[in-house]
């Protein structure tokens, strides 16, 4: 009586393979915010913001975070914007 026997490659589940991959997303997001933290504690004097025919006074802080926050939503929405176009 023969028997064969086959070799198997041992593949890792793909579980295991997606643990090790470098997650960059919530890095860049994380040093991003944290620049965006420092660039606001470093300014916190008043400034005259002009927005169309509005003037205002306030702290370059708030006027900063609104910038970072619009920023943010138009790098969010871009892209799915662009993506509707396409179909």
């Amino acid at each position: 009586m023969w028997v064969a026997f086959v070799a198997m490659e041992r593949h890792p589940p793909p579980e295991a393979e997606r643990s090790e991959k470098l997650h960059w997303k919530p890095w860049a997001v994380g040093i991003a915010a944290l620049a965006l933290a420092i660039l606001v504690a470093q300014n916190a004097q008043k400034v005259e913001v002009n927005f169309f025919f509005a003037e205002t006074q306030t702290p370059l802080v708030f006027a900063l975070l609104i910038a970072g926050a619009l920023g943010g939503l138009i790098g969010w929405l871009a892209p799915r914007v662009r993506r509707r176009g396409r179909e």
